[in-house]
């Protein structure tokens, strides 16, 4: 069953009008893999997520204002804070997925030591990276709110391809 987180802007962290999509489990059966990095790096890449990436969470609020991110878990756990400093704090663990839409402030909070997760963007967009610091006016935080606005809704789920979450869940009319 797919989770979706609403968020309210908190300046300076825009959030998104659009929920973040969980998907608990989602990569259950990559994970047992041999190679889960690259076996959901190859299940974003056939759903148009490119610009991959394998790592951690910055431990700081960050969000990217061009793009939608989604992150999927492939070893241990981690709080992940959603939102910034007033936002959610979910349990993000070994074969759970997350799609961000653009603007969404994340961080992690704590992580076991065995941490790693895959990060990919749609088209394999180039994604800038905003931290509290980086949005010193309301003019700024303005002007990054109408980036946002920019940004397409993907053509397909990371997950489930063309009949999935996105399609359901993040309608912009």
């Amino acid at each position: 069953m797919i989770e979706q987180i609403l968020l309210k802007a908190d300046q300076p962290y825009p959030n998104s009008m659009l929920p973040v999509l969980f998907y608990p489990g989602a990569f259950r059966e990559i994970v047992e893999t041999d190679d889960p990095a690259q076996n959901g790096i190859d299940l974003f890449k056939e759903n148009g997520y490119t610009n991959a990436w394998v790592n951690g969470i910055f431990p700081y609020h960050h969000f990217h204002s061009n793009t939608h991110e989604v992150l999927a878990c492939i070893s241990g756990e981690a709080s992940v804070q959603l939102g910034g400093p007033n936002g959610k704090i979910i349990k993000f663990s070994k074969g759970d997925v997350l799609l961000l839409p653009a603007g969404t402030a994340h961080k992690r909070i704590k992580a076991s030591k065995d941490f790693k997760i895959i990060g990919a963007y749609p088209k394999g967009i180039e994604y800038n990276t905003y931290k509290s610091e980086d949005v010193s006016s309301d003019d700024e935080y303005k002007r990054i709110k109408q980036e946002i606005k920019k940004v397409s809704v993907p053509a397909l789920d990371p997950v489930q391809s063309k009949g999935g979450a996105v399609k359901k869940y993040w309608k912009t009319n």
